[in-house]
This record gives structure tokens, C-alpha cells and sequence, in this order.
């Protein structure tokens, strides 16, 4: 019985890792502008940073916020998170200004913060006084810089002399403690991680993902996507969103090789499409707008990235010009459609035949991954039939434990499931309105309410109108989205000051990009001396958005 109850079995993230590492200690786990690191050494790394976590005071279910670049550090910082017991907040250092970094990290109350001494530097000079105050209240753990970004970057050795900070540096040159062995370990209905998203009342919404859902996606792709020890994955997404869970955990789980690509590199479509080439990545996992941007500058001849076998995208429509172009320069991959939210992970997916693409009827978004369903309830909270549409509905174990810290909308963003009233049984509404067409698959329709989807970032637009009245000089806002020529999404702000001449297009853009991310910054923006009102009287957004049209 003592060995049955002491048997490897995977219910943890950090049970692949283990395994991986048992099984090709020497194979190259990641590699990083140009160095390799085995999965021996990321294991003994992430198990270090582990046993320093434990000796710092963090117990079992409890949070740290990871403040660091895309880079083999941040992924040791995960998985030592996983091993100490605790839950991980990944957050953005990329894409958005140090005061949202600050307020994610205040409303998570967490007691700890893993970051580099520039990136402390960072937010400490950019915080406002309150913030400072929760920095000097946290356990900051002050990790080194990644080699290959060390390398003639003073900023690496800066002694951080910051009044009141209680920083602490791991030792180096150890042999890990495995001091994890020690304590009870979490269960898979735990959670593991939590990704913060755009919220509705103007303050991010962090999701919790447990074990249990991360490894039903994962395991999911393992039996529909047959992924194999020697396939080199590209790391394309920050750490913070939700499609680098597929880069981070389904190489890793089978002992295959990730790639990461700085920001810069993904941002590049020329830099991009050389590393594909030199890396000889086999699978890419995106936003459609990697590849049109791509197809639009990176001057790419057909079958040109001969390695790449597997292109999945989500987070934003495909459009049909772009894809059947894309699909042309890979003649030798296979394409496929994935949706879902950050609450339900990938739900959906479809593979994409060349015939489709060719068409310009909207690509479904497909039919339901392992171990979940998913339904469209009508406008009577009934199950929608062939042709009807409804709202999409998900459970399964794919689907989050719910908000962090906030019951209120956890209790809001489920409803019971019609076919099994008075269950307990419960289905999370996604906001998405879709089709079932004859096959049997799911076709988008559109969105629910005021959220959008830009380059895979999901946005609240009712959270760019809250800092736009909160400035003096604006007496009315409005915001919405519209679709530019290529079909990519567009922010189009209309704003009535409160006096003429204080407001200025350029000083709008400015306020936006200092509080919110830069992908949230409105693409148009227009001064009026009045916003128009519909029947209702409520703003007319409709004509609004004919109005930016006009302005393409």
C-alpha cells in the first residue's frame, strides 16, 4: 500500500517538469538568445529559488507577483512557485505603465514580489507615494539578470539602496534543499497561477487557473495535437497572457524545447521569421496579427520556413485575405482555430482546410475540447439549436475556480445548467454570441457586451471610458471599437471637454498611456462639442462609429 500511496503520478505542473528532467536531464529544456539550458539545470534552479521562497516565510496556497521579462528567469520563477506550494501572478512588464503593475499587486494582497534590481528600480521611481508605502511592506526577492541579457548591461549590477525596502537576494552556488519534500503538498484542485485581465469597474479582475484546469488543456493538446519529444516550440506570448500557457507547459511537459523570443523579436516580423528559420521552430502559437504582420513586411517567399509544421492562433479574428495568404507561405503547416477566454482556457477548436480559407464565410470557431462541453443558451436560457444563436456557455475542468478575492462576480459569471436544474451544475457565460452551423460547430457572432479583443489582449472598454472621465478637462467620453481597412480593431475615443481648447488629442493619448496599457490607448480620437444621443437617450454609439469610418 506505501508504495502505491508514494507512486509518480502527474496531477501537478510541476510533476512534467520532474518527469521531463527524469527522463533527458541533459535535453535542452529552453533556449534564450542563443544559450541553451538543460532540464537538469532549469529543475535545480527552479528547485533553489524553491527552497528560498520556503526559508522567506511563503506557505502553501499562498501568492507571490513575478515581475520579470520574458525569459528563462521568469519560467524558474513559475516553477519554483509551483514546488514551494504557492500560487504565481505573472505581470506585465512590457505593455503596461508601472501604476497598473502597482495596483495588480496591491488588489492581489500579496505579501511577495520576485523581480530583478532594474525592474525594482523601475517601479519604485514610477510609483506614487502609496504604492512605495505596499513596496515597503512586501517580501522582495531581488533575483539576477539573465545571462544573455547581462552581458554589457550595467543595470545588472546596480546595488539597490531604496529606504524602507525589504529586499532579499537567493544564494547562489547552491545545491537545492528540496525543502518542498518537507511539506504537505497542494492537491490539483488547487490553484496554481493567476492571470489578471481587463476589468469592467476600472480595477483588473484576476483569474485563478488550478492544476486541474491547466493540465486538462495540456493534456488535451498532447492527444489532439500528438506534440513530440524533439519539436522545438516558440515562445510568442508574454507570461502574462493566457496563450503562454500552451509555450510554457506542452513543450515542457514532454520533454521537448522552447524557444523563447524577446518582446522585440516578436514585434519584429523580419527578426521573427529569421529566428523561426535559425531555430528551426516546428510549432507557433499566436495572435492572427503576428502573421499579418508577417505577410505586410517581413517580405517572406512561399515555403520559405520549411521547419514550421503547426501554426494555432486565437485571441482575434483571421481575416480570410491574411489567412489564405499565410496559409500560402506555410504550404507545409497545418492551421487551427482555438478560442476561449483566460477563465476557461482553450474551450474550441478548429482545424482549418485550405478550401475553407479560400471562402469567405467566418471560420468557426469548432467544437469542444476533452472533458468539456459547451452549449449557447438563447435568449430564454434555453440550449440553442442548428442555426440559432446564443450565448456561449462552458463548464467542464477547463473551466477557472473563479475571480480572485472577488465571490461577488464569481457568482455572477456562472448560470445553471437547463438540463440539470437545481444540480449545483453550472456553466460560465463568456459574453460571446455564437452559431451552431450544419456541421455542428461553432461560429462567432460577435460579443455580448463592451469587451474586445485587440492582438489577443482582452479589453474592457467601460475601463478606458472610467480614466477619460477622470480627467478635469473632459466633461463627456465614449468609447468604441470599429474595424480599419485590414480588419484589425480600432479604439475610437469621442470626448467634449469641459471648456475648448484645454483638450488636446496628443494630451488624451498621453493620460491613457501613462495609467493604462499601451494597447489600450485609442487609435482616433475626436473632440466634439457634444456626444449625439440616441431615442433612448443614451449615447449614440452606432453613429459615433460611422463617424470614425469616415475619418479611415
Amino acid at each position: 500500500m506505501k508504495d502505491w500511496v508514494n507512486c509518480m503520478v502527474d496531477f501537478l505542473l510541476q510533476h512534467d517538469l520532474l518527469r521531463s528532467a527524469g527522463r533527458g536531464p541533459e535535453q535542452t529544456a529552453l533556449r534564450y538568445m542563443g544559450r541553451n539550458m538543460s532540464y537538469r539545470v532549469l529543475l535545480e534552479k527552479s528547485l533553489l529559488l524553491s527552497d528560498a521562497m520556503i526559508v522567506l516565510g511563503i506557505q502553501p496556497g499562498e501568492t507571490a507577483a513575478l515581475c520579470l521579462e520574458k525569459s528563462p528567469q521568469a519560467v524558474i520563477a513559475m516553477y519554483a512557485m509551483l514546488f514551494s506550494g504557492g500560487v504565481y501572478i505573472p505581470l506585465d512588464t512590457a505593455y503596461s505603465p508601472v501604476h497598473r503593475v502597482l495596483t495588480i499587486v496591491e488588489q492581489s494582497g500579496t505579501r511577495f514580489l520576485l523581480t530583478t534590481s532594474s525592474t525594482l528600480e523601475k517601479l519604485w521611481n514610477g510609483a506614487e507615494e502609496r504604492h512605495r508605502q505596499m513596496l515597503k511592506g512586501l517580501h522582495i526577492l531581488v533575483l539576477e539578470q539573465d545571462e544573455a541579457r547581462r552581458e554589457g548591461d550595467d543595470s545588472a549590477c546596480i546595488t539597490m539602496e531604496l529606504e524602507g525596502v525589504n529586499h532579499h537576494r537567493p544564494q547562489a552556488g547552491q545545491s537545492p534543499r528540496y525543502l518542498y519534500r518537507s511539506r504537505k503538498e497542494v492537491v490539483s484542485d488547487d490553484v496554481a497561477y493567476i492571470l489578471y485581465t481587463s476589468g469592467s469597474t476600472g480595477i483588473p479582475k484576476g483569474v485563478m487557473i488550478t492544476h486541474l484546469n491547466a493540465r486538462t488543456f495540456i493534456e488535451w493538446c498532447h492527444a489532439y495535437f500528438k506534440p513530440e519529444p524533439q519539436d522545438i516550440f516558440a515562445s510568442i506570448a508574454p507570461f502574462h497572457f493566457d496563450l503562454s500557457v500552451f509555450d510554457l507547459f506542452v513543450p515542457l511537459s514532454i520533454g521537448a524545447s522552447l524557444v523563447i523570443l524577446p518582446t522585440d523579436v516578436v514585434q519584429n516580423p523580419g527578426r521573427f521569421t529569421a529566428a523561426v528559420k535559425e531555430e528551426e521552430i516546428n510549432w507557433v502559437y499566436s495572435v492572427p496579427s503576428l502573421w499579418t504582420g508577417v505577410i505586410k513586411y517581413a517580405r517572406l517567399a512561399p515555403g520559405e520556413l520549411t521547419s514550421l509544421r503547426k501554426v494555432l492562433f486565437a485571441g482575434e479574428v483571421f481575416q480570410p485575405k491574411y489567412l489564405r495568404t499565410a496559409m500560402e507561405l506555410l504550404p507545409n503547416a497545418s492551421f487551427y482555430n482555438l478560442y476561449g477566454l483566460i477563465e476557461t482556457n482553450v474551450c474550441t477548436c478548429y482545424e482549418v482546410s485550405r478550401a475553407e480559407a479560400a471562402c469567405e464565410q467566418p471560420l468557426p470557431i469548432g467544437y469542444a475540447c476533452a472533458n468539456t462541453e459547451v452549449v449557447a443558451l438563447n435568449e430564454d436560457g434555453r440550449i440553442a439549436i442548428a442555426g440559432e444563436e446564443g450565448e456561449l456557455c462552458v463548464r467542464g475542468s477547463i473551466v477557472m475556480k473563479g475571480y480572485y478575492r472577488n465571490r461577488a462576480l464569481t457568482a455572477a459569471s456562472f448560470v445553471e445548467h437547463p438540463s440539470f436544474p437545481e444540480t449545483g451544475i453550472m456553466l460560465y457565460r463568456t459574453g460571446d454570441i455564437v452559431r451552431i452551423n450544419n456541421e455542428g460547430a461553432l461560429v462567432l457572432i460577435g460579443r455580448k457586451d463592451f469587451l474586445v479583443k485587440r492582438s489577443g489582449f482582452r479589453i474592457e472598454l467601460p475601463e478606458i471610458e472610467r480614466v477619460l472621465h477622470g480627467m478635469e478637462e473632459v466633461a463627456a467620453a465614449a468609447v468604441m471599437d470599429i474595424r480599419g481597412k485590414d480588419g484589425e480593431v480600432l479604439l475610437c475615443t469621442a470626448l467634449v471637454p469641459k471648456q475648448q481648447g484645454r483638450l488636446t488629442v496628443l494630451g488624451v493619448k498621453q493620460v491613457v498611456g501613462t495609467i493604462l496599457p499601451h494597447y489600450m490607448i485609442p487609435d482616433l480620437v475626436r473632440i466634439m462639442d457634444s456626444l449625439p444621443m440616441g431615442s433612448s437617450e443614451k449615447v449614440d454609439r452606432q453613429q459615433l462609429k460611422e463617424m470614425f469610418r469616415t475619418m479611415l
